[in-house]
């Protein structure tokens, strides 16, 4: 059988395998090996998809239970691909982030057409979309909860496995009455998982695309100033003036050999330079003397002319009687003043005891 005769079920499961090898591949995601399984379960994933539509497995106006239990596994190709695309290491991350962003909200809403979509899940994406403020105590105790339920929906599916004797979400054997229930549990539980793991992954998308965008526009501007700057260049060239981005490279030739110069530099006489540093005191020399300085700080006002004689005492003319009767009553009242305050009389309380 040929590539083209390949049915969906084939293609798909093929396809599958591929992806559930890269989940527990040691292989490093940036090698080779590791790279071509991915492009390769893309282009399986892509051609599943396109057959899906050609066709129209799901219509619009199904539910859950009008999906036959074969065909209910085919809704996770767009899940897949979104998944690989966060595996692809590509020069532009951007475009594989959109590309898995596409796939998983194609993935959501399908799942919410066909009413796959709990109510806690349609809950939580409610809240990514909006981007609802939440304390530290709300955001842990979600995070607790939805761990619990990674956990428990993991190992529900391990017990399908086990049950079915399968290693993928495909059956390939008949199915009886009571062995298609079980089925069609198992493949709704990897649909609920799918739905968990593509909200986990949309939150890591919306945080690192903003980053990346960041990133495109600083290198955007970083390479316009790159470009501005060697225009600068070849035009300083052909005027013959110094290149900037040489000042301050202080080694090399001084000169091209065309004689522009390379680096600025400062001709002086060397024998002159060194023997002032030779016969240099070890102190500094004054700059002005004593007197300059003190003319200086008295233009500035800092010194005060003046005031360094004591007053000369009044004395009272001996024809004016109101003078000489004034300081004869003043020396009265201060011998009164002295005989009723001895000399040493306010310290005796000090020496009691």
């Amino acid at each position: 059988m040929s590539g083209n005769d390949e049915t969906l079920a084939q293609i798909f499961r093929k396809s599958e395998t591929i992806f559930l090898d890269l989940q527990k591949s040691s292989l490093a995601s940036n090698s080779d090996e590791f790279q071509s399984k991915v492009n390769q379960s893309i282009q399986g994933f892509q051609r599943s998809g396109d057959m899906v539509r050609q066709l129209s497995l799901f219509s619009e106006n199904e539910f859950m239970e009008d999906i036959s239990t074969k065909d209910l596994r085919f809704l996770l190709t767009e899940y897949y691909l979104g998944e690989l695309f966060l595996k692809k290491v590509s020069q532009d991350r951007l475009a594989d982030l959109s590309a898995s962003k596409e796939h998983f909200d194609h993935f959501l809403l399908q799942c919410e057409t066909h009413d796959i979509l709990t109510a806690a899940d349609k809950k939580y994406l409610e809240q990514l979309i909006t981007n609802a403020p939440k304390d530290a105590a709300t955001r842990r105790g979600e995070k607790i909860a939805r761990f619990k339920r990674e956990k428990e929906m993991r190992n529900q599916i391990e017990e399908f496995h086990k049950i079915l004797g399968t290693t993928s979400s495909g059956y390939e054997g008949e199915l009886s009455s009571e062995l298609e229930d079980q089925y069609r549990d198992f493949v709704l539980l990897h649909l609920q998982y799918a739905i968990f793991q593509t909200t986990e992954q949309l939150v890591g998308i919306q945080q690192e695309i903003p980053m990346l965008k960041q990133m495109q526009e600083r290198r955007a501007a970083e390479g316009s100033n790159d470009s501005r700057a060697s225009t600068r260049n070849q035009d300083d060239s052909r005027d013959g003036r110094v290149d900037d981005s040489r000042i301050w490279n202080a080694t090399g030739p001084l000169m091209d050999p065309q004689g522009r110069p390379l680096r600025p530099f400062v001709i002086t006489n060397k024998k002159a330079e060194m023997m002032k540093g030779v016969f240099r005191p070890g102190h500094s020399l004054p700059t002005m003397s004593i007197e300059q300085y003190l003319d200086q700080e008295i233009e500035r006002g800092n010194f005060l002319s003046g005031g360094t004689e004591e007053p000369k005492k009044k004395e009272a003319d001996d024809n004016d009687e109101e003078a000489v009767n004034a300081e004869t009553i003043k020396a009265r009242d201060w011998d009164d003043f002295k005989d009723d305050n001895p000399k040493g009389w306010g310290n005796k309380g000090g020496r009691i005891g």
